[in-house]
């Protein structure tokens, strides 16, 4: 590419596609550590299902960066400069590394499902521990993975939408203000929802989770807004990456949706029993019937000797 070539959009396709592809990565393994620190069975499948959506997004790469390889020697700057050198194809260089990252992608996220499978049958006791935590009440039990369902969706939720908003954001045909501007916010705007609504659930703070939700609807009605806006005929549907953003766009409705079902779930379990579990304030009543081992020089009662057995 010469100089000019950041006049026109396709210029930015490669640089976000792989920012996409390292941030993807980088949240992946925090969310693994977390699976695996935490016992979470929901984060493993968190995790494995956000390596499909990762297979999808670098699988659709190939036909967009082959489409940008035709179509940018056509391209030209003020007096008729080419902006990139007509006399290379670039494109046999780069199409076996192309069709070569979602293959790997896919044969290493086959990797994680066969260990993910694996660590799901280890962490088995540690749901027989929250059983046990919950003193075998089968309606704490639960509330509580409500609490862990609405826990993975959030985290899942905010992976999708930065994704989404760093595709539509970054492109610039979307650079038109105030919306770039309102646009860019979003991404620490929903960590910061995030941590609040989990903080909210855990100290079942009814004011604090009804602005959460609130916040839901709101990222609902924006989602939708763009959907609507890429599938129409604006100067803002005519972008490059279109399949792409939608892929993330419609994903980040589908979990936001949930994410709001389940946090009004978790609203309705205020009050019945759950927050000093998760406080972890809670002492199961079985040790006043465990059996324990007694030393045989452990003194008896003097008057034991004397003792019937009486069925009266």
């Amino acid at each position: 590419m010469l100089p000019k070539a950041i006049q026109i959009t396709p210029s930015y396709i490669v640089p976000i596609d792989a920012a996409l592809i390292w941030f993807a990565c980088i949240y992946e393994f925090s969310l693994s550590i977390g699976a695996m620190r935490h016992k979470n069975n929901l984060l493993l499948f968190a995790v494995c299902v956000s390596n499909v959506f990762a297979v999808a997004f670098a699988a659709m790469q190939y036909p967009s960066l082959k489409g940008f390889c035709k179509t940018m020697p056509e391209q030209r700057a003020m007096y008729n400069e080419p902006l990139v050198d007509i006399t290379r194809n670039i494109w046999p260089q780069i199409r076996g590394p192309q069709l070569a990252i979602p293959i790997f992608i896919g044969i290493f996220t086959l990797s994680i499902w066969w260990h993910a499978f694996q660590l799901h049958k280890q962490y088995a006791w540690y749901a027989w521990s929250i059983y046990r935590s919950v003193q075998g009440d089968s309606r704490i039990r639960a509330r509580h993975l409500a609490y862990e369902v609405y826990v993975v969706l959030v985290k899942l939720d905010a992976f999708f939408v930065i994704c989404f908003i760093l595709q539509y954001g970054l492109i610039d045909v979307h650079f038109i203000e105030p919306e770039f501007g309102l646009t860019m916010s979003i991404p620490p705007a929903l960590v910061f929802i995030l941590i609040m609504g989990v903080y909210a659930v855990r100290k079942e703070h009814k004011p604090l989770m009804l602005l959460v939700i609130v916040c839901h609807f709101i990222l609902i009605a924006y989602l939708l807004s763009r959907i609507v806006v890429l599938y129409g005929n604006s100067i803002l549907a005519i972008t490059p990456t279109k399949n792409m953003m939608l892929l993330f766009a419609f994903a980040s409705l589908i979990l936001t949706i949930l994410s709001l079902a389940s946090g009004i779930r978790c609203f309705m379990n205020f009050g019945y029993g759950l927050k000093p579990i998760l406080a972890g304030k809670v002492h199961s009543v079985r040790a006043s019937y465990d059996f324990h081992t007694i030393s045989r020089h452990t003194p008896m009662p003097d008057n034991i000797s004397n003792r019937r057995l009486s069925l009266s």
